[in-house]
């Protein structure tokens, strides 16, 4: 074991996110792909191969195991449960699961605020618990897998569960949201991440100034991630977070809008398709929809969003891509679909940085920019 300073690796990662676009431009020269001579592209081949080896193992020197983070979590859990009065017993699993360096302190305060609410929230008291034919101990489990492309973090506790009912009035009552809208389970359980909510009926030491969500949120996205929920009264409430497992590269589907190209993160995509004309509806209340296996879901012009001029404006002869964010799906509208590629993730800058419907910017092959696009960014967009 050697110790190399972080900086170090960030510069070589960097410079092999540079190599991977050299690479990429060189793969798609003109002349390269018009070339037949037969060893030229034996070694063009060769080399996309090494770098992509390069790359995979770049990405791995900066990784380390969530281990300490969970022993932290055990230690706050400990810690929680005295000031709360409460037998609280933690259990982890997966602790030998590698997350990016950069990654583990940006998803600390998440991660404790989603233990501070387990613990203040979501187990109940020793009576209550006995009440409820569950032993007097409550149990917190820390779980982090690898599923896919994405590390996922899972905070689960066998407390009381998330209240819909009662989530849903504190959000009326706050003019959060419109009594007369119907919500799915999932929306209602989106709604503790609003900015001020909190069910809380006093004030501790621990939770209640509706504060901490709503900014796990923001810093969960601010890395690409996600969080699900998944709650059952009386028996608790799950929170996965789901990362991409390295933050500077990510697999995209590059579309071509008019003469612009934007990349849609692999990871959001569920379908592609050229729609009949009578699966397009007009329906009041939803607008555009595209009727896709049965389910009709909204359309959203990405020409008019970024105020350019398209090739095709009828579905019908554009090609659709499905995406899923925050568990709704969306179909987005597309001139063509000019292949998949491996990215380096390059940021817009200070004053590009916070632009809605857009996570960051890539060079593509023949050197020109891409922008990556952020579904759950576009689904607000097109919202408003």
């Amino acid at each position: 074991m050697i110790r190399v300073n972080i900086k170090k690796l960030d510069d070589l990662i960097d410079m092999v996110g540079e190599l991977v676009i050299t690479q990429s431009m060189i793969r798609q020269n003109p002349y390269i792909l018009s070339n037949a001579n037969r060893r030229l592209n034996r070694d063009v081949a060769r080399l996309s191969s090494i770098t992509s080896e390069l790359q995979k193992t770049s990405t791995c020197l900066r990784m380390v195991p969530i281990k300490q983070t969970f022993q932290r979590m055990c230690r706050l859990v400990r810690d929680l449960s005295r000031d709360a009065g409460k037998q609280v017993g933690v259990i982890t699993e997966g602790e030998d699961t590698e997350i990016d360096k950069n990654m583990v302190e940006e998803i600390y305060n998440p991660l404790v605020h989603m233990v501070r609410n387990a613990v203040d929230h979501g187990i109940d008291s020793a009576k209550e618990r006995i009440k409820a034919g569950k032993p007097e101990k409550g149990l917190v489990q820390l779980k982090a897998f690898h599923r896919g492309g994405n590390v996922v973090i899972e905070i689960s506790d066998d407390g009381k569960g998330l209240n819909k009912d009662g989530i849903l009035k504190k959000a009326v009552e706050k003019k959060l949201i419109d009594n007369s809208q119907d919500f799915s389970d999932q929306d209602i359980y989106k709604l503790i991440f609003l900015p001020g909510f909190s069910t809380a009926a006093k004030i501790t030491n621990i939770s209640g100034r509706g504060v901490g969500m709503d900014v796990a949120k923001q810093a969960v996205e601010k890395l690409r991630g996600k969080i699900d929920i998944d709650s059952v009264i009386n028996k608790g409430s799950t929170f996965a977070l789901s990362f991409p497992l390295t933050m500077a590269i990510i697999g995209g589907m590059i579309v071509r809008v008019g003469k612009e190209r934007y990349i849609i993160p692999t990871t959001a995509i569920r379908q592609l398709l050229r729609p009949l004309e009578e699966s397009y509806n007009i329906i009041i209340g939803r607008g555009e929809t595209i009727n896709v296996m049965g389910n009709l879901l909204p359309l959203i012009r990405l020409y008019k969003i970024f105020g350019i001029e398209a090739e095709y404006k009828n579905p019908w002869e554009a090609i659709v891509v499905v995406v899923e964010s925050e568990n709704k799906s969306k179909c987005l509208l597309v001139d063509e679909i000019l292949g998949e590629e491996e990215v380096v993730i390059k940021s817009l800058g200070e004053s590009l940085k916070n632009s809605q419907g857009v996570s960051g910017g890539a060079i593509l092959g023949d050197g020109n920019v891409g922008l990556i696009l952020d579904p759950e960014g576009l689904f607000a967009l097109s919202e408003v």
